[in-house]
């Protein structure tokens, strides 16, 4: 049993997932901080480089590397 369960496929024909807003985003910078990480969310880089990062895990999957081969 070694399928991966992401990606996912987006839910909405119109290529939105509605669970997937600013509070999701930030929640999970919180998840960091609790764990000793520095905060997200003190620039808004940060936080945008977390939600580009957790969208690319959710719905597109495989690394950098992956995705420019193919």
């Amino acid at each position: 049993m070694d399928e991966n369960s992401y990606p996912i496929t987006l839910p909405d024909s119109d290529g939105d997932d509605r669970r997937f807003t600013f509070g999701f985003v930030h929640e999970v910078g919180e998840v960091f901080a609790r764990h000793g990480y520095p905060p997200v969310g003190q620039s808004w880089r940060d936080h945008l480089e977390l939600q580009q990062a957790l969208y690319r895990f959710i719905y597109v999957g495989g690394t950098r590397t992956e995705r420019l081969a193919s």
